[in-house]
C-alpha cells in the first residue's frame, strides 16, 4: 500500500489524509474547522493601510504609544470619573483618557518615554481618590467604606447624645444661669465629636459635589455638601459668638445617613460581583490544547481562535467552540438552567462552563474567557450592577436644576429675613432651605432599592440586562415562567417504577448497580432512589448493591454493564433499539402515558427484551405556589413555557 500524503489543516494544523476544502480551496481536517474558519473570516476587520500592528506596541505620529489600565477607587458619581479623567488628560505625556465609572477603571494612552502610570497613581490619590494597576494589591472599596462608616458611627451616636442633652435642657435643669457653663461645654464637645465625622465622612461627598460644579454639572452631592457643611459652618459661628442654637447634629446624621446609603449600594455591588464571580470560578483556567507535536496543558488565555481542544468525561469545557470529534450529553444547566442534560454530535456548539457527562470531546474553538457566553453573561450583570438606572439619572438632571434654584431661594431668603428679623434669622431660614432642598428620597432611597434589588437578583441567579428592568417590571400584567429550572429545582427524582415480568425491587437493584458507575444526573437520581442517603443508619438497610463487570457508557444513550454474566443495558429508547431489545405493548403504553406527564423516560432491559422502565421527573421548587398566588393577587397573569408534551405544560399552568 502506497502511504499517502498528510496534509495540515489550516485552522488548527493537525495532519489529515482526507482534508476537505472550501470555496477558496483551503484545506481542513473536518467540518467544525472549516466552520469555523468561515466565522473567524466573517469577525475578522479589515485590512489597515497605516501600517499600524495589530498586536503589541502602537506607533503614533508623536512617537511610540502605549496603553494602561488603572482600577479605581473611591468614586461616587460621574462627576468623580470626569475630574479623574481631566487630571490625567492634563499630565504631560497623555495622549488620550478615558475613565469609565461603571468598570471602575481607566484605560490610559501615553508616551512611555514621558511619563509612567506609577506618577499617575499619585497624582490621583492627590485628588482623594483610590488607583491600583494590574499587579498591585486590590483596594476593597466597600471594606473601606465599612471601617469609615464604624469609626464615623460611634461620632455619630456621640453628637446625637449630646445634643439630646441640649434639646431637653429644661428637663435636666440645664437652662438657668448657674449652668449655663456646663452647656457652653457640651457644645463644645459637639464640635469636638463632629469635626472627626464631617473629615471621615464628609470630605468624600464635598469632593464629589466639588467635581460636580467644575464640570459644571451640579448633582446631588452638591446639594447634601452644601446643606451639610453650611449646617456646620453656622454651628462653628454660632459657637464662638456665644450663641445657644448650634446644629452639629444635624450636619452630622445627614452626612452619616447618606454615607450608610452609600455603603449599602457598595455592598450590593459587591454581592452581585460575587455572583459572577461563582460564575467564573466553575470555568477551567486551564485547557489540554491539540497540537500537532501533541497534547500541551495551557492557561486558557493562551488558547487561540480555531484551536482544538480536548476534553474529557467528567470535565466542564474550558471555551466555547463546535464539536469536532465525540459524542455525549452535556449539563448546560449552569448557564441556561436547564436540568434536562443535552446531547451533542460534532458540528454541534458547546459553551465554556458547562459538563461534559459522559463522552470526550475534541472542539474547536471559537470564542475564549471574557468573549464566551459565560464571559458575556457575566459582564451583563457586572454593567447592570454599576450602571445608573433611569430613575437615578433623572435625579441627577433633577439635581443640577435644583441646585441653583436652591442657592438662589437660601439667597433670597437670607435677604428677605435679614432684613426683617436680622441677619441670624436669615442665616437660619436660609441654612433651613438648603437642608430641605437636599433630595434625600430620590438621591438615597431610590438608588438604595435598586442596589438592594439588583443584589437580591444576583444571590438568587437572576441576571439582568440593566438596572432600567427593574423600573419595567413595574408596569408588568404578564409573566411567562420557563419551567425548567425555573418552577422546578435539582435534583431528578424518581417518580415512577413499571416492570414487566420481574420483581419491581430486583429491578430497581439491578439498575441502580449499573447506574452506580456512571456520572449522569438521571443515573445519580435512580442510585439514589435505591439507596437513599440515611440507609446507612438503619438496621434494616437493604443490602449492598451486587458488583457490576465490563461497565461501559454508550454516550448519549446510556450505560451497561455485565452482573452475574447477564449483560444489563439502561439507557434510552435508541440504545435499546441498536442492541435488539424488545419493548412489550404494555410498556410502550407507558410511555405514551409518562411523557404526557412530563417524565423523562428511562429504559433497562436485558436477554433480549426491555423489562422495566423508570419515571424521573423534576421537583417543583416549594415557593413557587406562594409565588404565583401574590403575583395573581397583584393582577399579573401567568403562563408556563416548557418543551414538554402539551398536557404536561397544562398540568404545570393549573
Amino acid at each position: 500500500m502506497v502511504g499517502q500524503e498528510l496534509i495540515a489543516c489550516t485552522l488548527c494544523g493537525l495532519p489529515t489524509a482526507h482534508p476537505i476544502t472550501d470555496e477558496e480551496g483551503r484545506a481542513f481536517c473536518c467540518p467544525a474547522c472549516r466552520e469555523v474558519a468561515r466565522l473567524l473570516h466573517e469577525e475578522a476587520p479589515p485590512a489597515r493601510d497605516n501600517g499600524e500592528k495589530a498586536l503589541g506596541a502602537t506607533v503614533a505620529e508623536g512617537g511610540p504609544s502605549a496603553v494602561a489600565t488603572l482600577s479605581l477607587g473611591g468614586m461616587w458619581c460621574t462627576s468623580c470619573g470626569w475630574l479623574i479623567e481631566e487630571s490625567l488628560r492634563r499630565t504631560p505625556g497623555v495622549r488620550d483618557v478615558q475613565v469609565s465609572v461603571v468598570r471602575r477603571e481607566a484605560q490610559v494612552t501615553f508616551d512611555p518615554d514621558r511619563t509612567h502610570p506609577r506618577r499617575w497613581l499619585r497624582r490621583i490619590r492627590r485628588l482623594g481618590y483610590r488607583a491600583w494597576l494590574p499587579g498591585d494589591p486590590p483596594y476593597d472599596e466597600e471594606e473601606a467604606h465599612w471601617q469609615r462608616l464604624l469609626i464615623g458611627s460611634v461620632f455619630a451616636m456621640h453628637v446625637m447624645l449630646i445634643s439630646l442633652m441640649l434639646y431637653f435642657r429644661e428637663g435636666l435643669g440645664l437652662a438657668s444661669p448657674e449652668t449655663a457653663w456646663l452647656a457652653d461645654f457640651f457644645q463644645i464637645i459637639l464640635f469636638v465629636g463632629s469635626l472627626p465625622l464631617m473629615l471621615i465622612l464628609g470630605i468624600p461627598i464635598l469632593r464629589a459635589g466639588m467635581a460636580g460644579l467644575l464640570r459644571r454639572q451640579p448633582n446631588m452631592h452638591t446639594l447634601i455638601a452644601l446643606g451639610a457643611f453650611s449646617a456646620f459652618g453656622l454651628s462653628v459661628r454660632n459657637l464662638f459668638l456665644g450663641l445657644d442654637r448650634v446644629y452639629f447634629d444635624t450636619a452630622s446624621m445627614l452626612l452619616f445617613l447618606v454615607s450608610i446609603g452609600h455603603w449599602l449600594e457598595l455592598r450590593a455591588q459587591k454581592t452581585g460581583s460575587r455572583a459572577v464571580e461563582r460564575l467564573w470560578e466553575r470555568i477551567p483556567q486551564e485547557a489540554t490544547w491539540i497540537t500537532p507535536d501533541g497534547e500541551r496543558r495551557v492557561p486558557v488565555e493562551e488558547v487561540p481562535k480555531g484551536a482544538r481542544v480536548r476534553v474529557r468525561p467528567g470535565e466542564r469545557f474550558p471555551v466555547d467552540g463546535l464539536v469536532a470529534v465525540g459524542e455525549g450529553d452535556v449539563d448546560q444547566s449552569l448557564l441556561t438552567g436547564e436540568s434536562t442534560p443535552v446531547l451533542r454530535r460534532p458540528g454541534d456548539p458547546v459553551l465554556a462552563g458547562t459538563l461534559s457527562l459522559d463522552g470526550g470531546f475534541e472542539v474547536i474553538t471559537t470564542a475564549v474567557g471574557a468573549e464566551t457566553v459565560a464571559g458575556q453573561m457575566g459582564r451583563l450583570l457586572h454593567q447592570a450592577l454599576w450602571e445608573r438606572a433611569p430613575v437615578e439619572r433623572l435625579a441627577d438632571r433633577l439635581a443640577a436644576l435644583m441646585v441653583p434654584i436652591a442657592v438662589l431661594l437660601a439667597g433670597g431668603t437670607f435677604a428677605f429675613w435679614s432684613v426683617r428679623a436680622g441677619p441670624e434669622v436669615g442665616l437660619l431660614h436660609a441654612l433651613s432651605v438648603l437642608l430641605i432642598a437636599c433630595p434625600c428620597a430620590l438621591g438615597l432611597a431610590t438608588p438604595l432599592t435598586l442596589w438592594l434589588a439588583l443584589g437580591r437578583a444576583a444571590e438568587a441567579g437572576v441576571i439582568l440586562r440593566s438596572s432600567g428592568a427593574l423600573e419595567r417590571l413595574a408596569g408588568v400584567r404578564h409573566l411567562f415562567f420557563d419551567k425548567t429550572g425555573t418552577l422546578t429545582q435539582r435534583p431528578f427524582r424518581l417518580q415512577a417504577v413499571a416492570t414487566h415480568g420481574v420483581p419491581e425491587t430486583a429491578f430497581l437493584t439491578r439498575v441502580a448497580a449499573v447506574e452506580a458507575r456512571s456520572e449522569h444526573p438521571l443515573a445519580r437520581a435512580v442510585v439514589a432512589a435505591a439507596r437513599p442517603p440515611d440507609e446507612a443508619d438503619r438496621r434494616d438497610a437493604s443490602p449492598p448493591l451486587p458488583p457490576i463487570s465490563d461497565f461501559r457508557v454508550w454516550p448519549g444513550r446510556g450505560v451497561s454493564g455485565r452482573m452475574n454474566g447477564t449483560t444489563i443495558w439502561v439507557g434510552s429508547a435508541h440504545l435499546m433499539a441498536t442492541q435488539g431489545l424488545e419493548l412489550p405493548s404494555p410498556l410502550a403504553r407507558t410511555v405514551e402515558v409518562w411523557r404526557e406527564q412530563g417524565l423523562s423516560v428511562v429504559y433497562a432491559g436485558w436477554e433480549g427484551k426491555v423489562v422495566g422502565l423508570l419515571g424521573l421527573g423534576e421537583e417543583p421548587r416549594p415557593e413557587v405556589v406562594e409565588t404565583v398566588a401574590a403575583l395573581r393577587e397583584m393582577g399579573v397573569s401567568v403562563a408556563v413555557l416548557t418543551g414538554d408534551d402539551a398536557v404536561a405544560g397544562r398540568r404545570w399552568e393549573r
